[in-house]
């Protein structure tokens, strides 16, 4: 007769029939309970720490000053581009803007600034520019003349937020016209010469924080705007 083995799974010991009979099978010989294996299976891991959150932090060299640029329109189809620049002696070279998930900041050699210096230099340039990048716009534009750019008005303004103020002063310290240089120089004589007309002014800006907008604004005699562009730090 062979013998025959009744396993139970929830309990430590199991029978054993054999030829002597009936008798008790010590636990060490049990295979352990499956149940137990699922558990130390399906444990879940230890979570791992998360690494400490980096902020975000971006850094702008301001070297060289401030740079800005615009397209301008006249009513009587003519256009120029405006540029420049804006510096200061000893105040932007080594100048950083430092933006964080906390705010901005500025630094000069390491050390924080809150305000601009005394003056600020701007220089301009007001260039007879296309109206239109496309090839295909074949409309003849009035070019820029002496007479008409006399007759604009050059504004300063602090800008906070959306609030706009005068500048406290401002002076024109130089002047000058270039003639450009046609794209086909043997068809000079045929075309309508144009210019580019180079400023440069001083503006005050004694206590105005650094976080301060300046806005430049070109208005015609009838004070209609021409062109608007703004120079942020």
């Amino acid at each position: 007769m062979l013998g025959v083995f009744a396993k139970s799974i929830s309990c430590a010991v199991f029978l054993c029939a054999a030829w002597s009979g009936i008798f008790l099978c010590s636990a060490d010989a049990c295979p352990p309970p499956q149940s137990r294996i699922e558990d130390r299976v399906n444990q879940p891991e230890t979570p791992k720490k998360k690494a400490p959150k980096v902020p975000k932090r971006t850094v702008w060299n301001l070297d060289g000053g401030v740079f800005f640029a615009t397209d301008g329109h006249l009513e009587n189809g003519s256009c120029f581009r405006l540029s420049g620049q804006i510096t200061a002696r000893d105040f932007f070279d080594g100048l950083r803007r430092v933006d964080t998930d906390r705010g901005t900041t500025y630094l000069l050699h390491n050390k924080p600034v809150t305000e601009f210096p005394d003056e600020l230099l701007v220089t301009l340039r007001l260039l007879d520019f296309p109206c239109s990048r496309d090839l295909k716009d074949t409309v003849v534009r009035p070019p820029l003349t002496s007479e008409i750019v006399s007759g604009l008005r050059l504004h300063f303004y602090w800008k906070d937020g959306v609030a706009l103020r005068p500048v406290d002063g401002s002076k024109r310290v130089a002047a000058s016209v270039t003639r450009l240089t046609p794209y086909a120089p043997q068809a000079a004589e045929e075309l309508a010469p144009r210019f580019q007309w180079n400023y440069t002014f001083t503006v005050q800006s004694a206590g105005v924080p650094i976080t301060n907008d300046l806005v430049l604004i070109i208005e015609t005699e009838d004070h209609k705007i021409a062109a608007r562009t703004a120079a942020r730090l």
